[in-house]
C-alpha cells in the first residue's frame, strides 16, 4: 500500500516484539488514512452499565381489577352505567334489578324483626333468626344504611341496586336493560388505571442483570417526547423453552391516565456494574484466537496490541481487562485494512494492486518494449493451415 511501510528491523518480522505473533507495526501516511477512512477512539474509564432492551404492551394492573357479578337472580330494570369507558367511583350505582328472591329476603327480615319485638319467651332464638335475615342481605352487598331504612320504614324495595366496588374505568359492559341475569353472569369489568403493568420478555442470558425493584425506563412511539419510569415487580419463575426467554413485569404509575391499556412500548432495564476501562466495540478485531486492537503510537504509525476483553458488552463498548491503558488512542474504522497490511508485512508482503496503493517501487517497474523483430509478420504464417471455406453445416449454404 502506498506510504504504508514496515518499520525497519533486522529481526524476523513474524517474531518481532513490536506486536503479537504474525503482526508488525504499520506506518500509514495522513493522506492514505483519509482515503481509507481511518478514525480513532480513546480508551477511557466509563460507567459499566448493562442495558437490556425489550418491548411490551401496557396492561391493567390485575390487582386493581374488579369483575362484577350479581349474588342473586333477576331482571335488569335500569342501567346507571351504560357504556364502556365510563368513569365510576366506589359505591356508585351501576344497575338495578327486580329480584323476587331479594324481595322475599326483605320480607323475612321484617317478619323476624316483628317476632323479636313481640316475643318474650325464646328471645334468643328470635334474635338468631333476625341476625341471619340481616346477614343474608349484607352478603348480597346491600348497604348497611339501606338495611336500616328497611327496618325503620318496614317497606321492602322491589329493586336491588348493584354498586361499583372500586373507583376506576369501565373496560367491559355486558349488561343490557331487560335481560334476565344470574349469579354466573359477568356484568361489568372495572379497572383502576392509576397504576398499570407492562410485560416484556428477556432472554435467559440476560436474567443475571434483572432484579425485582430495579428501575426501568419506558418509551412509547405514541408519546415520543416523553419517558416513563417504573420498576420490576415480578420475574416469571419458568423459562419458555422455545425462545429461551422469561416474562418480566414492570409496574408504572399512571396518575394522569396517559398510559392506556394496549399501548406498545420499548422497555430499557439498566444494570449499573461499577466503572472500568472501555473502548469502542469497533476498535477490537475478534479473530477467535485472540482480540487485536491497533494503538496509535504517532500520527502515522499504528501498533497491533493483543487485548483481553470482558465477555460482557456495554452498549457499543467493550471493557478492556489487559493490553491498553486509559488515554490510549485506538483505530475504530478501517482497522481490518490495517490488520491485513500488518499481517502481510509480517510475512514479507504488502497490499499490491489496490488502486492508488502500489507496493514500493515494484509497481513503477516498466516492461521492456517489444523489438520490431519480435513482431510476427504475415509471411511467417505461410505454414499455418487456413480454413478452406464455410463448414458444411454453415447456415449460409442452406437453400431458400
Amino acid at each position: 500500500m502506498p506510504k504504508m511501510e514496515m518499520p525497519k528491523s533486522t529481526n524476523n518480522p513474524a517474531t518481532t516484539s513490536s506486536g503479537p505473533p504474525g503482526y508488525v507495526e504499520v506506518g500509514i501516511a495522513q493522506e492514505v488514512q483519509q482515503r481509507i477512512g481511518v478514525t480513532l477512539g480513546k480508551a477511557t474509564q466509563t460507567p459499566l452499565t448493562m442495558v437490556i432492551r425489550t418491548v411490551g404492551i401496557v396492561r391493567p394492573d390485575e390487582t386493581r381489577l374488579a369483575h362484577i357479578h350479581l349474588k342473586t337472580e333477576g331482571w335488569v330494570e335500569k342501567l346507571f352505567v351504560s357504556f364502556t369507558g365510563q368513569q365510576v367511583k366506589a359505591g356508585d350505582p351501576m344497575l338495578s334489578i327486580y329480584s323476587p328472591a331479594f324481595f322475599a329476603a326483605q320480607r323475612e327480615l321484617l317478619s323476624a324483626l316483628r317476632s323479636a319485638k313481640s316475643s318474650i319467651e325464646g328471645m334468643a332464638d328470635q334474635q338468631v333468626v333476625l341476625e341471619a335475615a340481616r346477614k343474608r342481605l349484607e352478603l348480597w352487598d346491600v348497604p348497611a344504611d339501606a338495611i336500616k331504612a328497611l327496618e325503620t320504614t318496614g317497606k321492602p324495595s322491589t329493586s336491588l341496586i348493584l354498586r361499583s366496588p372500586i373507583s376506576g374505568t369501565v373496560l367491559e359492559k355486558k349488561a343490557f336493560q331487560g335481560q334476565y341475569t344470574m349469579t354466573q353472569n359477568e356484568l361489568y369489568v372495572v379497572a383502576d388505571l392509576s397504576t398499570v403493568w407492562m410485560q416484556g420478555k428477556v432472554f435467559e442470558y440476560e436474567l443475571p442483570h434483572v432484579e425485582i425493584g430495579m428501575p426501568v425506563t419506558i418509551m412509547l412511539p405514541s408519546l415520543p417526547t416523553q419517558q416513563f419510569t417504573g420498576k420490576v415487580v415480578f420475574i416469571d419463575p419458568v423459562v419458555d423453552e422455545m425462545p429461551r426467554s422469561v416474562q418480566v413485569r414492570v409496574e408504572l404509575p399512571n396518575p394522569d391516565g396517559r398510559l392506556k391499556p394496549g399501548m406498545f412500548g420499548h422497555i430499557l432495564i439498566s444494570h449499573a456494574m461499577g466503572s472500568g476501562l472501555t473502548v469502542p466495540a469497533s476498535a477490537v478485531i475478534r479473530t477467535g484466537e485472540r482480540n487485536i486492537a491497533f494503538r496509535a503510537v504517532s500520527a502515522d504509525r499504528f501498533l497491533p496490541v493483543e487485548v483481553k476483553i470482558s465477555p460482557l458488552r456495554f452498549e457499543d463498548r467493550f471493557q478492556v481487562l489487559e493490553g491498553l491503558k486509559a488515554g490510549d488512542e485506538v483505530v475504530t474504522s478501517a482497522n481490518f485494512l490495517i490488520d491485513s497490511e500488518s499481517q502481510l508485512q509480517a510475512g514479507g508482503g504488502s497490499m499490491a494492486g489496490m488502486p492508488g496503493m502500489d507496493a514500493g517501487n515494484k509497481g513503477d517497474e516498466k516492461k521492456p518494449a517489444a523489438k520490431p523483430e519480435d513482431i510476427a509478420k504475415p509471411q511467417d504464417m505461410k505454414g499455418m493451415p487456413m480454413p478452406s471455406g464455410p463448414a458444411k453445416d454453415d447456415h449460409s449454404t442452406m437453400k431458400h
